[in-house]
């Protein structure tokens, strides 16, 4: 839900073909292949409590001394700084203040690593005389939406009137989850929607290996991922694609039909100080519909589809590239793993095809939604009639390893980044405790923001 202003050009749209054409001007060569990272995270104070927006110990005090000392360009609504860009990065605020870094796409994992140590030196730089620290959970064990910070951007605003009328957990959502995000690029049509097939087959995988939010509004929650439960009743129209994504057939027409039809949240007005502000919708106003119709003599652009399908919310985002997004943040030194991951399993054409044999449906048809639902509830003890989580997360741990090692050979750089994968492999294969039961251990001994900052 990044804020920096956008680069797409007006251009106004006078054929839906230019819809797919603007997904479709991210095909690449393989050798300018990219990863990029995106995480969020909770940051608390002395007095044990999540900053709010103003004031003395705030997120506004933190923005303004990265811009300061760091060297970054502040983005303003109304004259208050939500947002900071530099070079290819960014960092934006989710609703309730969630700091999110949203990282350069960078060839190698070892560039992923070092941006994240950077970032994090810097955070700690403009933080540390303010006693403010990071806390990685995929949800806020503790509060209830209302209870929680409100950051004053004219979107959330937008969202927050919109969400209870659409679903039981929008707010939940907006106010009380942390992801890591990898994004990922692709050289074809063809090779995106496979891409995107074997994202969402994965779903169980991605879930179990990074599950880590096991309490909500103060109690056990009874999944291992509550938050990626969480999104399965925020808003159908806007997350669930349907079983297009599972067709070998799937084009990305299917999936610009499948977003033309999505109602809009907003349109972009100005404020009065000039900066960008959005003026809400009736909620059944779709994409499709702005352009058969316009809006009070407005035409839709390229920027205002841009703006649109990043309000869209499926586990796999098409965008110029694809999001992977169903993971829990996880502690620092596991959120390279993600990156790793998804540059292994697919970038290497030959691995992607062995997980797509690894997760296909065999026999029998897989109903992907209730092992989905089973890997947010027990995580890797999750289990399916006869398809069993574990062993496909370790499956897929081996393919990562075999594909990294393999891109290495040909490329000759990146020969460590099978290194990032090492905390989800003891946990695999070692046994150590899993990211959700050490969030439950230090919740469940009394522990508050502070003892959960210690998981590192």
């Amino acid at each position: 839900m990044a804020s920096a202003a956008s680069d797409t050009p007006k251009t106004p749209i006078d054929d839906l073909a230019q819809c797919r054409q603007w997904c479709a001007s991210g095909c690449k060569p393989r050798d300018q292949f990219r990863v990029g990272t995106e995480y969020e995270r909770f940051a608390f104070g002395l007095d044990g409590r999540l900053l709010p927006y103003d004031g003395p110990v705030s997120i506004r005090t933190l923005l303004e001394r990265l811009a300061e000392r760091h060297g970054w360009t502040p983005y303003l609504e109304m004259g208050r700084p939500i947002a900071l860009s530099r070079g290819g990065a960014s960092v934006s605020l989710e609703p309730a203040g969630q700091f999110e870094l949203s990282g350069a796409a960078v060839p190698t994992i070892a560039e992923t690593v070092a941006e994240l140590q950077q970032h994090q030196a810097e955070f700690a730089d403009v933080a540390a005389d303010l006693g403010v620290r990071l806390a990685w959970v995929g949800l806020n064990p503790f509060d209830v939406p209302d209870g929680a910070p409100h950051m004053p951007k004219g979107r959330y605003d937008v969202m927050r009137a919109w969400m209870p009328r659409v679903g039981a957990h929008g707010l939940r959502m907006m106010h009380l989850t942390c992801t890591v995000q990898a994004n990922i690029d692709f050289s074809s049509e063809a090779e995106c929607m496979e891409m995107m097939r074997l994202g969402h087959l994965l779903s169980p995988v991605w879930i179990a290996l990074f599950a880590n939010s096991p309490w909500l509004e103060g109690k056990p929650s009874g999944y291992r991922s509550c938050r990626a439960h969480l999104w399965t009743d925020v808003d159908r129209a806007r997350c669930d694609q349907g079983a297009f994504v599972f067709d070998r057939g799937a084009t990305i027409d299917d999936y610009v039909q499948w977003a033309l039809d999505v109602p809009m949240y907003f349109v972009d007005r100005d404020n009065p100080d000039g900066s960008a502000g959005y003026q809400g919708l009736d909620g059944r106003f779709t994409f499709r519909h702005f352009f058969d119709r316009g809006l009070r003599g407005r035409r839709p652009t390229l920027a205002d589809w841009e703006r649109h399908v990043a309000t869209l919310f499926p586990d796999i985002r098409l965008k110029k590239w694809l999001e992977i997004r169903q993971c829990d943040l996880v502690p620092p030194s596991a959120i390279p793993a993600l990156p790793a991951l998804c540059k292994g399993l697919f970038y290497h054409p030959a691995t992607r095809t062995r997980a797509l044999d690894l997760v296909a449906d065999g026999d029998h048809r897989i109903d992907r939604k209730a092992l989905r639902e089973a890997a947010c509830k027990d995580g890797l003890d999750a289990t399916l009639g006869d398809v069993a989580v574990r062993p496909w997360c370790e499956a897929i741990l081996r393919l990562a390893v075999e594909g990294l090692s393999a891109l290495a050979e040909q490329t000759g750089v990146d020969r460590e980044a099978a290194r990032s994968l090492a905390p989800l492999q003891e946990i695999v294969f070692e046994h150590r405790a899993p990211f959700w039961q050490r969030v439950q251990q230090v919740v469940d001994a009394g522990g508050r923001w502070a003892a959960l900052a210690q998981q590192t």
